[in-house]
């Protein structure tokens, strides 16, 4: 089967299937890809950075390129996987699912993956278009923007590193998760766990995994780098734990394993 991946460079693009077709979503030849007709196209592409200037570029990628691309492949794939968010629900407190109206707290990045996500599901042309809510994931393809990043970059480099309040829950996932549902999805979906995590405990987990005192490493100031501004302890609604704490603490454990000794989960094409 032909399996495409636009956004070679995302998080999720390396716990694909090897075999899977990855391009960047610059520049993207579209004569090249409608050679063939593909079973699934994976739109693993967006604008997510925190603290760019032109704001507009949300709109621009997030929903204006994403069409694009669903249009001009639509008659050469069965069927879509696009990414939003799950923060479209942050202003809720405890368990969410999709029957519930999104309500979040402003931003141009939330506002972007919300037109693009209302767009799609509320259009019944885009029957083929599966649209993925996922909760936070984090990889050591994370950047050092973000509060993951940073603890990764620490534990592998031996860095000190100075974060903000991190003594909150919050249903975490991993790439791997994420990919797993996007994969035998046919349907818009959440991807959440379930349950919450407390997050202090998870990052000191890690530390002590490798050997490490959190306190030699990990400076705390709670009125700096707060990434979640406001932390609603909302998670996905489920009677059953979809992904346990032990998987999702082996499947990063694996991940800084693999960058300690510079091998990659996959190789791209």
């Amino acid at each position: 089967m032909n399996n495409l991946i636009i956004g070679h460079t995302s998080q999720l693009s390396y716990y694909f299937p090897k075999d899977y077709t990855r391009i960047s979503s610059r520049n993207i030849n579209y004569d090249v890809l409608k050679e063939k007709n593909w079973e699934r196209v994976f739109l693993c592409f967006g604008e997510s950075r925190k603290y760019i200037k032109d704001v507009k570029l949300y709109d621009e990628v997030n929903f204006y390129l994403t069409l694009e691309v669903i249009e001009k492949l639509k008659n050469h794939t069965k069927s879509f996987v696009l990414y939003s968010s799950c923060e479209l629900w942050n202003q809720y407190d405890g368990a969410v699912d999709l029957s519930m109206p999104f309500n979040f707290y402003p931003s141009p990045y939330l506002h972007s993956k919300y037109k693009i996500s209302k767009f799609i599901m509320e259009n019944d042309e885009y029957f083929n278009v599966f649209v993925m809510f996922p909760f936070n994931f984090n990889s050591t393809y994370r950047t050092t923007n973000f509060l993951f990043g940073k603890v990764f970059d620490s534990i592998i480099n031996k860095k000190t590193i100075e974060i903000g309040d991190t003594y909150f829950y919050r249903d975490i996932v991993h790439p791997k998760f994420v990919v797993e549902q996007s994969i035998n999805s046919h349907s818009h979906k959440i991807n959440g766990s379930g349950r919450t995590v407390f997050v202090n405990d998870f990052i000191r987990d890690l530390y002590t995994h490798y050997g490490l005192n959190y306190n030699d490493f990990v400076i705390e100031n709670l009125d700096k780098f707060n990434e979640y501004e406001i932390r609603k302890e909302y998670y996905l609604k489920s009677n059953t734990n979809l992904y346990s704490y032990k998987k999702l603490f082996e499947d990063t454990i694996e991940d800084i394993n693999g960058k300690m000794g510079q091998v990659s989960p996959t190789s791209l094409l």
